[in-house]
């Protein structure tokens, strides 16, 4: 994602360790870009922890950094992983009740 204010980040469906130095890269330039952040994690099936871990520093940067993050349809699975961890808050996602 580069040069395009407000598109969203689209995330891969299966987050590992493995596919995160792309991913950070990606994170990296829309930072740089000072548009706000916009992590679409509709189709998210599977996260690792390395990746819970680099999502939380991105969410992070852009707060110290005064740039409005947020989330674009959050998976099933992204917010349950996220819930498990205690990481609802710092992750910026909502509990939904069910």
């Amino acid at each position: 994602m580069t040069g395009s204010s407000n598109t969203a980040l689209h995330l891969e469906p299966h987050l590992e360790f493995d596919g995160l130095p792309v991913l950070a890269q990606k994170i990296r330039e829309s930072l740089a870009e000072d548009s706000p952040l916009i992590l679409d994690g509709s189709g998210i099936q599977s996260i690792d922890g390395a990746a819970i871990q680099l999502l939380l520093l991105a969410i992070r940067t852009a707060k110290e950094k005064n740039i409005p993050c947020s989330w674009h349809q959050p998976s099933p699975a992204l917010s349950k992983t996220v819930a498990l961890l205690g990481l609802t808050d710092e992750m910026l996602l909502e509990v939904k009740a069910q």
